[in-house]
């Protein structure tokens, strides 16, 4: 199953990402650390876990605020923030979409 995951990119300024991080991801400090200063992935996420796949993009969007480059990968291949916003709002249109369907079926009953 295709995965999406970001990175953030080194700017000296990683001590103040740390704490919302480490608020929403409930991971260590070290883990954290490691994680920023090796230019791994921060979080890592099925694209098939709506629940998950919003939590990263609250993440995301927390850490740009405050100043962080985030790099956004589709498995291996670099995608714009705007993939994962697009991919939630499908995800939330097809939902709308069920739910006015059964509202109609059930209508008709």
């Amino acid at each position: 199953m295709s995965e999406i995951k970001f990175k953030v990119i080194k700017d000296g300024n990683e001590k103040k990402y740390i704490p919302l991080i480490r608020k929403m991801l409930n991971r260590s400090l070290m883990e954290i650390k490691e994680c920023l200063s090796n230019n791994g992935y921060i979080d890592i996420c099925s694209l098939d876990n709506i629940d998950g796949l919003q939590h990263m993009n609250e993440l995301i969007d927390g850490l740009q605020k405050k100043g962080a480059e985030i790099v956004l990968y589709e498995n291996d291949r670099v995608v714009e923030t705007e993939f994962l916003k697009n991919i939630l709002e499908s995800h939330f249109d097809t939902e709308r979409y069920l739910q006015e369907t059964d509202d109609k079926v059930i209508e008709q009953d």
